[in-house]
């Protein structure tokens, strides 16, 4: 990768890790007022209930003509604006003796709360707060009893227990304004945090169009390359191998002269497949398609390689699809080439339609593609054969791009490769 190239990937890198960073420190925030929200909410409803607590003490200690169990309605309507729902007199043992408005759950229920209940500690159920208070009774501990049994003479008219149960204004309002910031703050964060998932897509797209590009102009020039060179050679390669030809028919067979032209011969066949596959490489044409039936196309390649070790699936082909037979056929009879090469079980070709896709697969049982390979397999003049000229799946990618369609390979479970031909209809 080139400087600029890096800088420009670090740049993008660095935003969009600041665009995340922002984000998700805004949901920490949001949360963090969130919880200290709630904190102060729950101390408001201790400190509404505490206030509450000591004011319907005093109401209901209060002497009067009517009885505590006749006044507790009234009461109950006098703090309907802070909240209170409903209100109970308790006796020694925690039972109901008296009360006013609706509970939220029965008596039942509601008592053996109370015999568990932490006094004084208000309970948020079902929207309400919720709280015990029981007066604590002489202390057995203390040696002077004296005082205690005064103290319980003048306190035998009081209350021995108190509950009730308030819907807290204040807290609600603080929890309310909580939510909503919390609801804004995390749709924003959200969205910085999208965004940043955005970025990272465009990021990678971008770049796979870069490197394309660079990829699209290096083989332009390379074709272009090629083209010259091959143009250049193919017509003295020709005359060296006629000449060869020629020179080795005049020697006697078993002759060592004739051996040594018979090498010239094939070296020149083999340069000579090395022009043709460099001028088929630069060659750069539009996709002529018409509708063909891929089935008998791949038969066909096959019945030209070797048809009796290639085995052919074409249970789920299409009867025909779009396509440019005489180049499509190029790339299967290359792929069929490398894989009878490679492989000396039978080959095993599948034709199917996938979704939308005419999907080709070729998969060998040889000793697969290595994991380092499989970044360069289809570069040009890449090759692990000591024979091959590196083009075929160069040239095999470009013909099936020109289609539209794409060209993979992998090792195929259980040993082998695959190589898989994806073309769309359009």
């Amino acid at each position: 990768m080139t400087a600029p190239a890096r800088l420009a990937r670090l740049s993008r890198t660095a935003v969009i890790a600041a665009v995340a960073l922002v984000g998700a420190g805004l949901l920490a925030v949001v949360w963090s007022m969130n919880h200290a929200v709630r904190s102060a909410s729950e101390s408001v409803i201790r400190g509404e209930t505490s206030t509450l607590q000591r004011t319907l003490r005093a109401e209901l200690n209060e002497p009067g003509d009517a009885s505590r169990a006749a006044r507790l309605p009234g009461i109950l309507d006098g703090h309907a604006a802070d909240g209170l729902r409903y209100l109970a007199e308790l006796d020694a043992d925690g039972h109901v003796i008296a009360d006013a408005g609706q509970a939220s759950t029965d008596r039942a229920t509601l008592e053996a709360w109370i015999a568990a209940a932490t006094p004084s500690e208000p309970v948020e159920i079902d929207g309400r707060a919720r709280v015990v208070y029981r007066r604590r009774g002489p202390r057995p501990d203390r040696p002077d009893r004296a005082d205690d049994d005064a103290r319980g003479r003048r306190d035998s008219g009081r209350i021995a227990g108190l509950l009730f149960e308030l819907e807290p204004p204040v807290a609600d309002e603080l929890r309310a304004s909580a939510r909503w910031l919390l609801g804004l703050g995390g749709a924003a964060a959200l969205l910085l945090i999208g965004l940043s998932a955005l970025l990272v897509r465009w990021s990678f797209a971008r770049e796979r169009e870069v490197r394309a590009a660079e990829q699209a102009r290096h083989l332009a020039t390379l074709g272009q390359l090629s083209a010259v060179m091959a143009h250049e050679i193919r017509n003295p390669l020709a005359s060296l191998k006629g000449n060869a030809q020629l020179l080795a028919r005049s020697l006697p067979e078993g002759d060592k002269p004739r051996a040594k032209a018979d090498r010239v011969v094939s070296e020149a066949t083999r340069l000579e497949t090395l022009t043709n596959d460099l001028l088929e490489f630069a060659r750069v044409g539009e996709i002529r398609r018409a509708d063909v039936d891929p089935t008998a196309l791949v038969r066909d390649a096959a019945a030209a390689i070797a048809p009796d070790r290639i085995d052919i699936d074409a249970s789920d082909a299409p009867p025909t699809w779009p396509l440019d037979a005489d180049r499509l056929r190029q790339v299967v009879v290359n792929l069929l080439e490398n894989a009878v090469e490679m492989s000396e079980a039978p080959v095993e070709v599948r034709i199917a339609r996938a979704g939308g896709d005419l999907h080709l697969a070729v998969r060998d049982h040889g000793p697969g593609i290595a994991a380092a390979d499989l970044p360069h397999l289809f570069e040009p003049f890449f090759t692990r054969r000591t024979r091959g000229t590196g083009l075929g799946l160069a040239v095999s990618r470009r013909l099936v791009e020109l289609h539209g369609g794409t060209i993979t390979a992998r090792a195929a479970d259980g040993g082998g490769a695959l190589f898989e031909v994806s073309l769309p209809r359009r």
